[in-house]
């Protein structure tokens, strides 16, 4: 069913305002994650065809903070008829605003993030993925143990600001090759306990956990703030289903917390005509084999 932007947001005003609804935990229902993927919103066709149900795209590219209300509007009526959700939007903060070290300038940062939220109400984005490892690398010399102190301080408010816009921050654990900041998500679990609040919650990312060699049981201990989920194959970053990665201890582990997000693929297309297709049946074919 294609859904204006502008009427869903008459409609979902109220829901916007709070948590959207899929934290909300129902007993009984099934685990039936949707599946979709981080991309170009220029891939919507081929994503129906295959049976993707959202995608999400960048930042910069469907909010555009740095650009004018007027570019805004003309790009969120381009995509009004999406026959798709767009969820979700990720690659948050560009690298040279910092959100820690000593140039961090939390004034700023707090800024561009409240016209990014105030944008992602208006076109129905329910969640802002903080990724961003350019803008969260600890500079040579500098305390980790501030760093962490800045990061925290900055995701309090950042909070508050996302409450304000009805919109959910989820915090993405990376690895090591991309930054040093946050490469476990046993971290990111630590740093989303520190901040504490409703609207900054977790992506669990499976592609970066493979990475690090990370236990899916880290999930079962960060169940209460997990709210999103991405994932990859580890070699290469490639698409579900080229390398037959095997995402099901992650997707019981998932399971069993009882999620109620849907699972993005976040990979490297080679031929993605060809293997998008294959990518969403693995990926759900693999889910209801976690049952």
């Amino acid at each position: 069913m294609q859904i204006k932007l502008t009427s869903f947001f008459a409609a979902g005003l109220l829901v916007l305002l709070t948590v959207p609804s899929h934290a909300q935990k129902t007993k009984g229902s099934e685990f039936r994650p949707e599946v979709g993927i981080s991309g170009s919103l220029g891939h919507i066709p081929l994503l129906v065809k295959s049976g993707g149900r959202f995608i999400q795209p960048s930042v910069a590219s469907f909010l555009m903070p740095e650009k004018s209300e007027a570019e805004f509007e003309a790009n969120l009526q381009k995509y009004a008829d999406s026959p798709v959700k767009i969820f979700a939007c990720n690659s948050f903060l560009p690298k040279d605003l910092k959100s820690v070290g000593p140039e961090h300038n939390q004034a700023a940062v707090l800024a561009y993030a409240e016209k990014v939220f105030q944008r992602a109400r208006k076109a129905g984005v329910e969640v802002i993925v903080f990724g961003s490892g350019g803008s969260r690398r600890i500079p040579e010399g500098f305390s980790e143990k501030e760093a962490t102190r800045q990061f925290v301080a900055l995701g309090k408010k950042m909070g508050e600001l996302a409450k304000k816009y009805g919109v959910v921050i989820c915090l993405e654990n990376l690895n090591s090759t991309e930054t040093n900041m946050i490469t476990t998500f046993e971290e990111a679990y630590r740093v989303a306990k520190a901040i504490d609040h409703p609207n900054f919650r977790l992506t669990v990312d499976i592609y970066h956990m493979l990475k690090e060699n990370e236990s899916p049981r880290v999930i079962k201990k960060a169940a209460k703030y997990i709210y999103h989920c991405d994932l990859a194959e580890k070699e290469g970053r490639a698409a579900p289903g080229v390398g037959n990665e095997d995402f099901r201890p992650f997707f019981k582990a998932l399971r069993e917390i009882d999620y109620r997000g849907k699972i993005a693929i976040e990979c490297r297309w080679r031929k993605m005509e060809e293997e998008l297709p294959i990518a969403i049946q693995t990926v759900n074919t693999q889910l209801a084999e976690a049952l």
